[in-house]
């Protein structure tokens, strides 16, 4: 993903960095008096490093506003994504290296000798295996998204308390017994933070109950979903921004899904999902019954539009077109006449989502639109194909790449290459926002 690398990034990925390395610091203060050689010590700190990883990656997905907003909840998910690969990567080494440097490290593993902590060890493991397999291949082997939402926290949970007792029991470094409570208590605390967020977060969603007022359906596959806020006055939010939603009687329900919100926020007392069947419960969408509760979890995420940039190029392709909405609703509900240029591609232009409102939006903001269709139909004078650096350069003036701030959602690899197209323009960093949600 492409993402401005500003000054708060930079600090963000520093406090990582420092956080991977605070059991290493606990660990320094008052070493043992005798050492065990360098290969087994570098095994050790392997699985030091491991567990503070583990232990962020609760953090990273724990859905922290502050957080989300400054540098975009998707980027977290993201970085979470790749994170976890190199924990894992990282608590494997951990045996794996003092097996080699040491073989008698193996008996840790040997039910003979010590039986609960071999049963203990393997457990965590192959918990840990399982968390890698079933988030690789999650879609293959057919799972819903909300087990494997359960199964991904309850796994990891099992990695992080095998994990702290381990490091009690083997007591090397955590001795004496403040030490051994300062590593229960650093360790413990991502636990603390996922049953939070898990279990009392949701108290507070529950104060916030909505109706769900109208489903419609757009075109094939493709619905729009407006809940009203009831006996509240509902959350704010910026153009741009996504929430969980959780279509059940209790916000403690398995079924929460990120939608970004499709309304404008010159209206949050009603909030507007334009969302497509991909499968799981999007495939249920048309069939929710009008007036059943609805909670929501938010607003979070960072993909918004600058209130100080002079022009904006929004670059949609799809479904993508949802916070593009949000962005013009809200732009032709506050008045706000900044010129917009908006990039829309789709397979063909009967499959562009809300195309009709997006012309009426045009004929009352001074917004321009350039479809850009795959399969054109006849007598078609637009761009074709795919959103390429030359379709850029021919829907764009000189304005738009010397100041526009440019707004991507959209699949993957038209993403990737507007991004790459734009830096190649010379458009700073700092001028390109994206959104991505394809995370697990």
């Amino acid at each position: 993903m492409t993402r401005p690398f500003t000054r708060t990034t930079t600090l963000l990925v520093a406090l990582y960095v420092v956080l991977c390395a605070l059991p290493l610091v606990l660990a320094l203060i008052r070493p043992p008096e005798f050492a065990r050689g360098f290969g087994v010590e570098f095994g050790v700190a392997l699985g030091f490093i491991a567990l503070s990883m583990m232990g962020l990656q609760f953090i990273l997905s724990a859905r922290f506003g502050p957080l989300s907003r400054r540098i975009g909840q998707d980027s977290l998910l993201q970085f979470h994504k790749y994170a976890g690969i190199a924990a894992a990567v990282f608590v494997f080494a951990h045996p794996a290296v003092l097996i080699i440097v040491q073989p008698a490290y193996a008996s840790f593993f040997d039910p003979r000798v010590n039986f609960m902590r071999a049963a203990a060890l393997s457990t965590a493991c192959g918990a840990l295996a399982l968390v890698i397999l079933l988030s690789v291949f999650r879609a293959r082997l057919g799972i819903s998204y909300e087990w494997w939402r359960l199964t991904h926290g309850g796994l990891a949970s099992i990695v992080m308390l095998v994990g702290m007792a381990h490091v009690v029991m083997v007591g090397h470094y955590a001795d004496p017994a403040p030490k051994a409570a300062a590593f229960v208590l650093l360790i413990g605390a991502p636990l603390a933070i996922l049953a939070h967020m898990r279990l009392l977060h949701p108290r507070s969603v529950r104060k916030r109950p909505y109706r769900l007022a109208q489903v419609r359906n757009e075109r094939d596959r493709v619905w729009t979903v407006e809940i009203e806020a009831h006996g509240h006055d509902s959350i704010p939010f910026e153009p741009g921004q996504f929430v969980w939603l959780t279509f059940a009687d209790s916000p403690w329900s398995l079924r929460q899904h990120p939608f970004t919100i499709a309304s404008s926020a010159a209206n949050p007392a009603r909030l507007e999902f334009t969302i497509k069947e991909l499968g799981d419960f999007t495939s249920t969408i048309g069939r929710l019954p009008i007036g059943s509760t609805v909670f929501v979890d938010g607003p979070a995420g960072g993909f918004r539009l600058p209130a100080d940039a002079p022009r904006a190029v929004l670059i949609a392709g799809g479904i993508g077109i949802t916070p593009m909405l949000s962005i013009l609703r809200s732009m032709h509900d506050r008045n706000d006449r900044r010129p917009v240029t908006l990039i829309y591609a789709n397979q063909t232009l009967e499959k562009a989502a809300l195309r009709h409102e997006l012309d009426r939006l045009a004929q009352s903001l001074p917004l321009r639109i350039v479809h850009v269709l795959e399969h054109p139909p006849e007598h078609w004078t637009g761009p074709t194909g795919y959103v390429t650096p030359e379709v850029l350069d021919r829907a764009l003036s000189t304005e738009d790449f010397a100041s526009a701030v440019f707004m991507i959602c959209g699949p993957d690899p038209m993403m990737n290459a507007v991004e790459s197209a734009l830096l190649d323009r010379t458009v700073s960093r700092d001028r390109i926002r994206s959104e991505r949600f394809n995370v697990v």
